[in-house]
């Protein structure tokens, strides 16, 4: 088949001013308004690859805007040779011109492309022997860049910023020489990875094989009217500077303006609820819910044994007090805690639960800022929310949950179960989990410096969803934030299907089956699970880089159902950008979440 392309020569538009981004500086540099010639110094050629079925229509924007590279199918494709041009550098910055017609899945420049691996992630690691990069939107229409590897995560970095369709954007990813990444849109700065956990690790810029080329791809449909690469940080004011020459040429989209955090699109798949809601037979759904709970739970214990609390150290921390206490849980079963207290405590106040995210053997030490996964590490970021909600004012109660911490038994290694399930074979290590979280609760409510009505959980990954979990079965978990959990039992099998023993980390097994045999209807699924919480306040933030299976199926779910009890506001999912992460912006969103109810229960007091 003949293969034929569209580049359109048009009236050029000269831009006002000079920009400050040149040429001569760049390894590669299309400005497609002068033809498909690279206008580095290294005039690299361009190769045009896929079929193009028929004369587009007339586009009025190309003679508004000058010429530009046309992409009209999914099959088309731009690609040009780079190799070895950005050996042993310490900074690069990808960047140009983009007008896309659609929102998608996009790689639209890029060396390299993302693979997706067994478990659904999207992939983009450094490569050992070429610089990868990539400049594209996701599945949402989301700013989504990486030069050489996004910090420690595997996978490329996703704001949750939207790229404007059926306009020009400028679009600028940037790496600098201490591993962190810039993203500009429009001028304008509008995230930064600098204060997120995996951020900050320097890859070498090793570019020694031939590898990959360079791609320019639109498979949405668009035009791309400037694509280049530097071997150097862009600035700031270049970068503004490029923008504001190029305004008058381009026409683009308004200014952007960072986005911090994003309401979840919800996504009413049909079947979710196979009843129609109603305040009116919600309490006998709910009752169905909570018999599929405890089918995959396992039977819990019937009586509970004294708490006998012991306090076993006290630091002053300045603005709070550390305390160290121990209490029992079960016979023979003592659950080690930490409790923060502000100093200037003035009536009884709100007590929070944090649970921490899956550590290596640190437990709650990570939760107050003391170690980081492994003992004796350094203090991870965005790991030490307990210490973010005494400074707002709550009292934090950090523990270690079985299996973790001071809690790991001697000669086993962190999340074995072997212990456990000789001893509750019925049981769950989820189950053990949410016992545990009410005995912290019966453990709160006898501080005479806590408001016993008013008890908040929050916890970020592993802790996340058991937030979820410990909130659904106890009633005197009032406001609830779960930032980071699982959204699905069945598409996280590998999280829920792990056989006993081995020294597995088998959190679930009533699940197992279910995992394994997908024509098994399982008895609840973990929306149904979620959706328990209702009506009281819930708020749960995912990474949008994650890409969480049925997560948005999630959100519209549980909204249904508080929206159906008459309480839309009580519930809110949201995303974030980057990776598994609990970011300062979520962490603050958590704070104003709970001050917001436990207010308004202050109110309704009155």
């Amino acid at each position: 088949m003949m293969t034929r392309w569209m580049f359109v020569p048009a009236m050029l538009i000269c831009a006002c001013g000079q920009a400050q981004i040149r040429p001569e500086e760049a390894v590669v540099y299309f400005d497609f308004t002068q033809g498909t010639g690279d206008l580095s110094p290294h005039h690299r050629a361009l190769r045009l690859h896929g079929p193009r079925w028929g004369p587009p229509a007339q586009d009025p924007m190309q003679s508004r805007h000058g010429a530009a590279l046309e992409f009209t199918n999914a099959l088309q494709y731009a690609e040009t040779e780079l190799t070895g041009a950005l050996n042993n550098i310490q900074a690069a910055t990808v960047g140009g011109w983009f007008y896309c017609r659609r929102s998608g899945e996009q790689a639209i420049f890029s060396r390299g492309l993302p693979e997706v691996n067994a478990l659904g992630n999207r992939m983009f690691p450094p490569a050992a022997d070429m610089v990868n990069f990539l400049l594209g939107t996701d599945q949402h229409g989301f700013f989504m860049g990486t030069i050489n590897g996004n910090g420690s995560m595997p996978f490329p970095y996703v704001t949750v910023n939207a790229v404007p369709t059926d306009t020009w954007n400028q679009l600028v990813v940037v790496k600098d020489s201490e591993g962190y990444e810039k993203f500009y849109q429009n001028g304008t700065l509008i995230h930064s990875n600098q204060n997120r956990a995996a951020a900050g690790k320097v890859w070498p810029f090793r570019d020694v094989a031939a590898g990959e080329p360079v791609r320019l791809s639109m498979p949405e449909g668009g035009l791309i009217g400037e694509a280049w690469v530097f071997p150097r940080e862009i600035s700031a004011q270049e970068i503004r500077a490029d923008y504001e020459a190029k305004r008058d040429r381009f026409n683009p989209a308004p200014e952007a303006a960072p986005v911090l955090l994003r309401e979840m699109d919800a996504h009413p798949a049909a079947g979710l609820w196979k009843t129609p809601l109603s305040a009116q037979n919600w309490p006998e759904m709910r009752r169905r819910i909570l018999d599929g709970v405890m089918k995959v739970l396992g039977r819990f214990p019937s009586e509970k044994v004294a708490l006998n609390p012991r306090v076993i150290s006290e630091e002053d921390c300045g603005t709070y007090i550390r305390r160290k206490v121990s209490l029992q849980v079960q016979p023979g079963d003592r659950m080690p805690a930490y409790v923060l207290v502000p100093k200037d405590i003035r009536g009884r106040l709100p007590a929070i639960i944090c649970f921490y995210g899956t550590a290596s053997g640190a437990g709650k030490d990570t939760t107050v800022g003391l170690s980081g996964p492994k003992p004796g590490t350094p203090p991870a970021r965005n790991r030490d929310f307990a210490v973010t909600m005494v400074k707002a004012g709550f009292v934090a109660f950090a523990a270690d949950y079985l299996r973790d911490g001071e809690r790991i038994k001697a000669g086993r290694r962190p999340y074995d179960t072997s212990d456990f399930y000789e001893k509750f074979p019925n049981w769950s290590i989820v189950g053990k989990d949410a016992w545990d979280n009410q005995r912290a609760v019966d453990y709160l409510q006898t501080l005479d410096f806590v408001d016993p009505d008013k008890i908040g959980m929050v916890g970020h990954s592993y802790g996340g969803h058991s937030t979820i979990f410990a909130t659904a079965l106890e009633p005197r978990i009032k406001v609830a934030v779960a930032n980071g959990p699982v959204s699905d039992f069945i598409h996280h099998g590998m999280h829920w299907g792990v056989p006993k023993g081995g020294s597995n980390s088998q959190s679930l097994p009533g699940m197992r089956p279910y995992v394994l045999d997908h024509m098994l209807p399982p008895p609840v699924t973990f929306y149904e699970f979620t959706a328990l919480i209702a009506p009281r306040p819930l708020l749960v933030g995912q990474a949008v880089g994650e890409r969480r299976p049925m997560e948005e199926e999630n959100c519209a779910a549980v909204n249904q159902v508080y929206r159906a009890l008459g309480y839309p506001d009580r519930v809110r999912y949201h995303w974030y950008a980057g990776d598994h992460d609990f970011p300062p912006e979520a962490q603050q969103a958590a704070v104003e979440w709970f001050r917001r109810w436990f207010r308004t229960m202050d109110k309704q007091e009155r």
